[in-house]
């Protein structure tokens, strides 16, 4: 299914996001996944919580973390740059009934909520 979903001849769809973090996020073309670019620190970090990550996953099958398939680096030459990327999958995919939808953000400092933003 992740192959399927994430390799193969389909066009990303943008996702529209206000992260502060200037990355960017796309989902698989049937929206079962999601793609984060990242920043090398970020790499470092979700490597160094792996282990543990996978052992809580692995001991509550039913945990509302996201899911974590992937993580990736591609080297592009023409620009010589080096690009990270995760590969999750979408919370969105679920047999579960959603209620409510909550943009949960990882810190409220420096976030202000622009005057057309509910909150």
């Amino acid at each position: 299914r992740y192959m399927l979903s994430v390799a193969g001849n389909y066009n990303y769809l943008d996702f529209i996001t206000n992260a502060k973090s200037g990355e960017f996020f796309f989902f698989s073309h049937d929206e079962n996944f999601m793609i984060k670019t990242m920043k090398r620190q970020e790499t470092k970090f979700l490597r160094r919580i792996l282990p543990h990550y996978y052992e809580h996953v692995r001991k509550h099958s039913d945990t509302l973390l996201v899911r974590f398939c992937g993580m990736y680096r591609v080297k592009m030459h023409h620009i010589n740059r080096k690009v990270h990327f995760m590969v999750m999958s979408s919370v969105f995919d679920t047999h579960n009934e959603m209620h409510t939808i909550y943009d949960l953000k990882g810190s409220t400092v420096g976030r202000m909520k622009k005057e057309n933003e509910m909150v």
